[in-house]
């Protein structure tokens, strides 16, 4: 089997296995590119814009951390399960030929585009871009600083696979201490504000991707409870996500604003674990609409695009004197700039990702007999 072949194999197992996520991922990057063309493109009022999630940058990128923390610790699991341990080696190889490729192209675009004048960006800015520590300082200028939420996710996942290795018990309570401690957190600098933590800090916003491991960490327990009534948490999540930034607006200048303070509004931790239901939902509920809608054709494209558009739309959005920054020809420079990133830059690296597949170690540890056989990590998806 060539190094292709085994990606497609992975990629139809996964699709088999967990099925829905392209879908999510691509709802989540429609979401981030709406608010970011209806804020910088389009004349809106934001005042009302923000207050509907479909429109809030902030919410799409809390659904890619739940996918994130759910997707990288369930196929970690799997590995364990199968192999008897989690290759680091391997695990991290798997990251860098995943996101460096094509998030230092992007980079190498925006240093050429600064040399001819076109874009200003700071030597503070080139630093946290270059060492993943975007999050210091994310609105230091606009065209690299979308890269603050691959830096949280980039460190989350620096020291995420040695506490899986710790065994259940502690990484089962990390979770939960991760969940609890943000808002702690958030309460703390709104009263005593700390320069270098803001509301893009991996000490603010790790919560959603601690979300998501805790989904695959009690995934049975979870689905236990919520299979006898899927409709109703469904609904129910989603109404309240919407209802969520109004309540927050609406408790302004009141006691109740404490309580959004301490767990957000649509990117916050109450968010996170409507998201969290739905998530569930979407890959383990009834195959309805919504489950028919999210694996599409389209939508599973847009999913697998995901993380090149999350990439580029940045140098587009932004309406300047330039052509390509206007709608709605932007938005067909974002899809056309993602597909070159995707099969020009991407491809090549994820098919080398495919010899470090978890898949492929099991493959070749026979001493290790395993039930039916678990997709190992997709590599198309966002981050993963």
């Amino acid at each position: 089997m060539t190094a292709a072949d085994l990606q497609d194999t992975v990629l139809h197992s996964t699709m088999q296995k967990l099925p829905s996520l392209y879908g999510l991922r691509a709802v989540s990057i429609v979401i981030v590119i709406l608010a970011h063309i209806t804020r910088f493109s389009i004349p809106t009022n934001q005042d009302v814009m923000l207050r509907i999630p479909i429109f809030n940058g902030q919410f799409g990128v809390t659904v890619f951390f739940l996918i994130s923390g759910f997707l990288i610790t369930s196929l970690l699991l799997q590995e364990e399960e199968r192999a008897g341990s989690i290759s680091l080696k391997d695990f991290y190889i798997r990251r860098v030929l995943r996101i460096f490729p094509a998030y230092y192209f992007l980079l190498l675009v925006c240093f050429v585009l600064q040399l001819l004048g076109y874009l200003s960006i700071s030597s503070a800015a080139w630093i946290t871009s270059l060492t993943y520590t975007k999050y210091l300082n994310p609105r230091a200028e606009f065209y690299t600083g979308h890269a603050w939420s691959l830096s949280i996710e980039e460190n989350f996942y620096l020291f995420w696979p040695f506490i899986l290795m710790l065994g259940d018990k502690i990484r089962k309570e990390a979770t939960v201490y991760l969940i609890f401690v943000v808002p702690i957190v958030r309460l703390y600098v709104h009263f005593y504000p700390v320069e270098w933590i803001n509301d893009l800090s991996i000490f603010t916003r790790i919560d959603s991707i601690a979300m998501g491991c805790f989904l695959a960490l009690y995934k049975k327990e979870l689905l236990a409870k919520l299979k006898p009534h899927w409709n109703s948490f469904f609904y129910g999540s989603l109404i309240l996500l919407f209802l969520l930034p109004w309540l927050e607006y609406a408790s302004t200048n009141t006691p109740l604003s404490l309580f959004f303070i301490l767990f957000g509004g649509v990117s916050g931790t109450i968010a996170s674990g409507l998201i969290a239901i739905i998530l569930l939902y979407s890959v383990y509920g009834p195959r309805g609409n919504w489950y028919r809608m999210l694996n599409t054709k389209a939508f599973n494209y847009i999913g697998v695009l995901s993380y090149s558009l999350y990439l580029w739309q940045q140098l587009f959005v932004l309406k300047r004197p330039w052509w390509v920054t206007h709608f709605p020809q932007n938005i067909f420079m974002i899809f056309l700039t993602a597909m070159f990133s995707y099969y020009v830059i991407e491809r090549p690296f994820l098919r080398l990702k495919s010899k470090f597949s978890g898949k492929k170690r099991v493959l070749n540890a026979p001493t290790h007999p395993s039930p039916a056989p678990i997709p190992p990590q997709p590599t198309p998806l966002h981050h993963s």
